[in-house]
């Protein structure tokens, strides 16, 4: 099984990319329809690889009957409940962002978790922020966080590290009616600095909103957190 599949609705190269992270119960390939609205309304601007999460599983709230068939379903822990990010998952990660270094010579720009891969998302913008302290900003700059889950799932962090707000811009789309509501809210709220997260929530439950004006104001946001911190990284000496 390929480690990268990466899609794109405009032909070309060296598009900024996007890490996709599915949720728990799931795979690559459901995350990429749970999500075409949005790849399509962005595909001018970026391309998005998806990948499966090291473990395999049954799966998960409502993802039969709709995509009965369509396993292995996979998640990012080894067990439930898991709070830290195992080692086979954070290698995983290396290894995909090492890829595609190397592939493109930028590697990716931003980060879109769903639901357990929120928190998978989430662990990776605080321990990048951790191991580059201050200075230069590198790496991933922002992260789309839908209907997702705390806490962050870090790999090795203390409890003091892993109270740390994670200070790139960010958005949590949330459901109103999705039964983990709250832990979406409490993640944008408690561990991402209030001043660069925007929480936008939804008439839906735990999935994406399918109306046009949704998804325009979803895709408006992204690419707001894009041009910015390109702007800001473009006047970093």
């Amino acid at each position: 099984m390929s480690l990268l599949n990466t899609t794109s609705g405009v032909s070309g190269q060296n598009k900024p990319a996007i890490l996709c992270l599915h949720g728990s119960g799931t795979n690559s390939t459901i995350f990429n329809v749970q999500s075409i609205r949005i790849q399509r309304a962005l595909a001018s601007h970026f391309s998005f690889v998806f990948i499966d999460g090291p473990y395999e599983t049954g799966p998960g709230p409502g993802v039969v009957p709709f995509f009965e068939g369509c396993g292995p379903y996979f998640r990012w822990i080894s067990f439930t409940g898991q709070l830290d990010m195992p080692e086979r998952t954070r290698e995983l990660l290396s290894k995909t962002v090492e890829q595609q270094r190397k592939k493109d010579g930028l590697g990716f720009v931003g980060v879109m978790g769903f639901s357990q891969g929120g928190r998978a998302a989430a662990g990776m913008l605080l321990e990048q922020q951790l191991k580059r302290g201050t200075g230069r900003k590198e790496g991933l700059r922002f992260g789309i966080f839908l209907n997702s889950m705390v806490p962050p799932m870090a790999y090795g962090l203390t409890e003091q590290e892993l109270a740390e707000q994670i200070d790139c811009p960010s958005l949590h789309v949330i459901g109103v009616d999705d039964p983990w509501r709250e832990g979406g809210q409490r993640l944008g709220l408690e561990h991402f600095d209030q001043g660069q997260s925007v929480i936008m929530e939804f008439n839906v439950g735990h999935r994406l909103p399918v109306l046009e004006e949704d998804t325009a104001m979803i895709v408006t946001e992204i690419l707001r957190m894009y041009q910015e911190t390109s702007v800001s990284q473009a006047t970093v000496i």
